[in-house]
């Protein structure tokens, strides 16, 4: 190693601190520092007698004297570099070794058993980062296996979408396809066939086919007598290619001929003669054939290749064909019979509840109906006396549906009636109370039944937490001022694309005034927010006695907040995921995009050089709160323009002294103040008036259970729910009178959250949730069927059965990790390390620095 670079390779022992004198391999620079070496040594010799991999280093010959003498030639070489040879690991005179996961002899080429047959053991995958490791081990030998990316499609479908950070490890779903792939790849490597040599003396033979499957070929020669394979090759169609509108099958043979000799194989192709085999027998007459602009390209590719298009009937053609049309596996057929779980005895049932027996018993005896005191379940059964009837043993009744038929109505026992609202609800899609009612009352009857129905579906916990549900909308607060720069808002406005001097612009707008300020920022940093408002606003206008801000880390950092202390002003925030508590900086963000969207598109490129005069104008009309200009309203006169100016409008001057100007300003600016007020409160008396006609919302109680709207919807696409599963309890309502609630996660010791009224649902009470003393988790949330059940006579599906919900459990570690160095050769001629000349161990990294 250079002595200079000797230090950096320090490393601390008991002994003291050691360094080494030559490159050891564990350096991040070693493996291309050691194949320079190769390469200078043998480089000459590389492909002629030779192939270097780092140290494995492979002479051939193609007879024992010009071998001999290869051997000399590489033993002097490396004795000139200094480098040695290990005996135990020199095999000499071979007539096949073991390369690179290869085993090469005179027969040809062909996968390595001692790699393939670890595939045999070789676990099924649970994470798309384990599918993608097998796929890179089997695709390693993708040239031994006859349509590799056919065979493999379903696996690779598993890996799509997880090249971002994260999404590796994500448990993936694995199908009946994937393992049919996964089996047969393992087949396809373990019994992998022996590839021969190419002979450039001798035509080769290429045999290609395509389907919307995929594309294939197949190289070989005739050696000896013997067609013989030399690569196999294939790949899957673009989604483009796959459109039978875009790709006909002449077009798509076509593209598999190109494809096959100016890619795959143009190595071996290029300057020899070969032969085209193909089932496609208007491919076979290309010269003359009519082409469009695509194919014209593609023939012009094809000019630097001397070849022949021979016609194959697809029956002969099978070793090209079964590369892009591999034969599906036969199967054999399984019929499946789809009954119900097991039909239950209604008429054993019901005599096994006390009531509906009784009742039984007096319909059989053809007695009146009676007139003794009943129990409140007996009362409203016997309402319906008249319709109840016996049939094949069991009570039901009989009523009209709205079609004018008769509808036989099966009597459901108490303790079967949510095993039959399940059936109809979570087992049809979870349709909504009036559909399960509809479908219900077709078949079954028991009393109650509307009531039940109605609020076991509003209590169905996949209903809540993935249906919109009512609107949420609470009543219209308005934030009430006196005067400029009483309260002042603050907002980030993110303009510029990546790569913009200033992509960020922080907007201030007073509250009272709606005068604002938009100063372009580079950053959203805490010290850029401060800098900005200081010399914008405070310096000039003085210090707000509120600041309003969302949750941004810029406006929730410790340096805000020591501005505020400083200056002595209150810091507010509005709640999570609701921009409309700050209201004012919000519209004001529209308007800005629209004043910057009306300039020139030569002048957009420096919006920013544009926005004082964009701001001027703003603050400069009439706001239609308050009827005045914003500048009016903050400094209590008019300014000048240099449209005044043209029309000749000269101010009004009055000769008096100071004291009588600021007297009557100060009697113009309460004039205003009072003036801005009034306004201000009309039109959010107005706009409150408008906006609650629609609040529907209903105060919340603490210890209420809620759910809180899923904000992430959108990043996890259409089917997420709309609500988080998770059900929250209300610990208080943060102010009298305003819809802003404070909640935490039910049953667990977790952070409060603040959100506002219409970010939060009531969530009630689910039966079997809490009677199993486990809330929030429905055990039949994604049924396995949506097979109706059959109500018919003599029997009823209830379907599945509820079962207690297990707890959480902890999750197994796995086996450790265990790292290891490579061994190293001891010689004791040369010093590998030695003690180091620095006099300290060195800076420890930039991350672990104290400031």
């Amino acid at each position: 190693m250079d002595p200079a670079d000797r230090e950096k390779t320090a490393f601390t022992t008991p002994f003291g601190l050691y360094e080494f004198e030559r490159m050891p391999f564990g350096l991040c620079n070693a493996p291309a520092t050691f194949q320079r070496l190769m390469q200078r040594c043998l480089g000459n010799m590389v492909n002629d007698s030779l192939l270097i991999y780092l140290d494995d280093v492979v002479v051939f010959s193609s007879d024992f004297r010009s071998h001999i003498q290869h051997l000399e030639e590489v033993f002097q070489r490396l004795q000139q570099h200094g480098l040695k040879l290990q005996p135990k690991k020199c095999h000499l005179f071979q007539r096949q070794v073991a390369y690179l996961g290869h085993i090469i002899s005179e027969r040809g080429v062909a996968t390595d058993p001692a790699k393939t047959t670890v595939v045999s053991e070789w676990p099924i995958p649970e994470t798309a980062k384990q599918v993608k490791s097998f796929l890179g081990f089997a695709g390693y030998y993708r040239r031994f296996i006859p349509a590799f990316s056919k065979v493999a499609a379903p696996l690779h479908t598993l890996t799509r979408g997880t090249s971002v950070k994260g999404k590796s490890n994500v448990p993936i779903e694995w199908s009946g396809d994937c393992q049919t792939a996964f089996d047969q790849l393992k087949n396809l490597l373990v019994k992998a066939p022996i590839l021969a040599y190419a002979d450039f003396c001798q035509p080769f033979n290429l045999y290609t086919d395509a389907s919307l499957e995929g594309l294939g070929a197949v190289l070989a020669q005739v050696q000896e007598g013997k067609e013989r394979v030399i690569a196999y090759a294939s790949r899957s169609l673009h989604p483009t290619e796959r459109n039978d509108q875009n790709y006909s099958s002449f077009k798509l043979e076509l593209l598999a001929m190109k494809w096959a000799i100016t890619d795959k194989f143009k190595d071996y192709l290029y300057g020899t003669e070969f032969t085209v085999f193909t089932d496609n027998n208007p491919l076979a007459h290309l010269e003359t054939a009519r082409l469009g602009a695509v194919e014209q390209r593609w023939v012009a590719q094809l000019a630097n290749f001397k070849y022949t298009i021979k016609y194959r009937p697809g029956a002969k053609n099978g070793n090209a064909d079964a590369l892009s049309r591999l034969p599906a596996q036969r199967v054999m057929a399984e019929t499946a019979k789809v009954t119900a779980e097991e039909s239950k005895d209604w008429r054993e049932l019901q005599h096994q509840d006390e009531d509906i027996a009784q009742f039984h018993q007096w319909k059989e005896q053809d007695v009146p109906r009676p007139q003794v005191d009943l129990s409140p379940y007996m009362t409203r059964l016997c309402k319906e006396w008249e319709n109840i009837r016996l049939k094949n043993g069991v009570l039901g009744r009989l009523t009209v549906d709205h079609m004018g038929l008769e509808v036989f109505q099966v009597l459901i026992p108490p303790q079967e009636t949510h095993e039959v609202w399940k059936q109809y609800h979570q087992k049809m899609g979870h349709p909504s109370s009036a559909r399960t009612l509809a479908a219900v009352r077709q078949r079954c009857y028991w009393p109650r039944m509307i009531q039940e129905i109605k609020e076991w579906t509003a209590a169905c916990w996949h209903c809540l937490s993935a249906k919109a549900g009512p609107e949420v909308r609470a009543p219209l607060m308005s934030i009430k001022t006196s005067y400029p720069f009483e309260i002042v808002g603050l907002d980030y406005l993110s303009i510029g694309c990546p790569g913009e001097q200033y992509p960020c612009i922080l907007v201030i707008t007073d509250l009272f005034s709606k005068y604002s300020f938009a100063v372009p920022t580079k950053d959203q940093s805490a010290s850029t927010t401060a800098r900005a408002l200081y010399t914008s606003m405070i310096q000039i206008f003085g210090c707000p006695e509120r600041i309003l801000t969302d949750r941004g880390g810029a406006f929730e950092s410790a340096l805000m907040g020591e501005l505020c202390q400083l200056y002595g002003c209150q810091k507010s925030r509005t709640t999570a995921y609701h921009p409309q508590g700050n209201g004012a900086c919000e519209r004001f963000n529209q308007t800005l995009l629209k004043l910057l969207s009306s300039i020139s598109e030569t002048d957009q490129a420096q919006w920013h050089s544009k926005l004082p005069a964009l701001l001027q104008a703003y603050n400069n009309t009439v706001h239609s709160t308050t009827g005045l200009t914003p500048h009016y309203v903050v400094f209590g006169r008019h300014a000048r323009l240099p449209m005044d100016w043209t029309l000749g409008l000269r101010p009004t001057t009055q000769s008096q002294t100071l004291q009588g100007w600021a007297h009557q300003h100060n009697k113009t600016l309460s004039q205003v103040y009072q003036l801005v007020k009034e306004q201000s409160q009309k039109r959010q008396g107005r706009d409150a008036t408008r906006y609650n006609r629609r609040a529907t919302s209903v105060p919340l109680l603490p210890g209420e259970r809620v759910l809180l709207r899923n904000f992430r919807r959108r990043a996890k696409g259409k089917l997420a729910p709309r609500w988080l599963p998770e059900p929250f309890v209300v610990v208080r309502q943060l102010r009298d009178g305003h819809p802003v609630y404070v909640v935490k996660p039910e049953g667990k010791e977790a952070p409060t959250r603040t959100l506002h009224r219409n970010n939060v649902r009531p969530c009630p009470l689910t039966v079997e949730h809490d009677a199993g003393g486990v809330v929030g988790r429905d055990p039949v949330t994604a049924p396995q069927d949506l097979i109706p059940p059959t109500l018919w006579l003599p029997g009823i599906v209830t379907g599945t059965i509820m079962h207690p919900t297990p707890q959480m459990q902890d999750v197994p570690a796995g086996p450790p990790v265990s790292s290891g160095a490579l061994g190293q050769e001891n010689e004791p001629e040369q010093t590998v390390v030695r003690h180091s000349r620095r006099t300290n161990f060195g800076l420890p990294p930039a991350r672990f620095r104290t400031q």
